[in-house]
């Protein structure tokens, strides 16, 4: 019996991206015809039956669906090779903007600085923005979200998490003291987020222990928050690799109590992009690199 060969499992993959004989030609630039014979001759070759037509449609038999599956992963692998070699032959010159939190904006600024040092005709656009960027449209190159992706068409070049704790500066905390348990918080002045953020639980959490008849004070971004709380106005939630990184703060709580997912991003299209491909190479090392410090454990 003879072996499959891509041309088989490709019959396959463009049966199930056209959707019918007459799709699945218009994908390969053939007649249905050549389509009906090329999957007599692949089901010859897998010696099984791989899909049962009704009129205009049909339905993947069990070993169908078997060989579609392989058929997706060849084509990913394929397509991932195939651009990974024309993007050998490409510079990795321009820009590359990389949309992310407020947060990550001070985080990546040393890797931006790095990159245009080892890279001079690559530079790296920080863009801090807590409404999501269309990278479909191009808006953006990569993007750091906290939002899980359900685009199709992303792709998902790495994955970490942002720990949140409480903060307070050493002065305030040796003025009003530390309070025991978060129960506690309720007896002190808390650095609290407006609407757009209380969704998050880095941000929402402290909401439970407030007292719903002390003065709130409230900020709309995370900057905000940590220069009040430096400034001894409170107990806030930061995230873990700014507060660690702030002199005058300590943790009330020694423990971070949310630790939030972050995803790296890039849309499919910018697979052969040698210069988004430099960028993510020294980016993802960068995080894994810093992600004790990211998550505060």
């Amino acid at each position: 019996m003879a072996e499959p060969n891509w041309s088989d499992f490709r019959i396959i993959l463009a049966l199930a991206k056209g959707g019918s004989v007459t799709g699945a030609a218009k994908l390969l630039g053939v007649d249905a015809s050549t389509v009906s014979r090329r999957l007599a001759a692949a089901e010859d070759v897998f010696g099984a039956t791989l899909i049962v037509r009704g009129g205009n449609t049909f339905e993947f038999t069990a070993e169908g669906r078997t060989v579609l599956e392989t058929a997706e992963a060849m084509d990913a692998k394929i397509s991932a090779t195939t651009s990974s070699v024309r993007s050998m032959r490409q510079k990795p010159e321009g820009t590359v903007r990389i949309a992310c939190v407020q947060t990550a904006v001070h985080v990546l600024r040393p890797l931006a600085e790095q990159i245009s040092q080892t890279h001079p005709g690559l530079r790296v656009d920080l863009m801090a923005s807590i409404k999501s960027v269309d990278l479909t449209k191009g808006e953006a190159d990569i993007a750091v979200r906290t939002i899980a992706p359900k685009d199709p068409g992303m792709v998902i070049a790495h994955t970490f998490t942002w720990g949140s704790c409480l903060y307070a500066s050493k002065d305030y905390l040796a003025k009003y003291g530390r309070p025991d348990a978060p129960e506690g918080l309720a007896k002190h002045q808390l650095v609290r987020t407006g609407t757009s953020l209380l969704g998050t639980p880095a941000f929402g959490w402290i909401e439970q222990f407030a007292d719903p008849n002390a003065p709130a004070m409230r900020v709309e971004n995370t900057d905000s928050a940590r220069i009040i709380i430096e400034q001894g106005g409170g107990i806030g939630a930061l995230f873990c690799v700014v507060g660690d990184s702030c002199a005058t703060l300590e943790r009330v709580f020694p423990e971070p109590f949310d630790q939030m997912e972050s995803w790296v991003l890039y849309h499919e299209s910018a697979r052969g992009s040698a210069k988004v491909r430099v960028v993510l190479d020294a980016l993802i090392p960068f995080l894994r690199e810093r992600q004790s410090a990211l998550s505060g454990i």
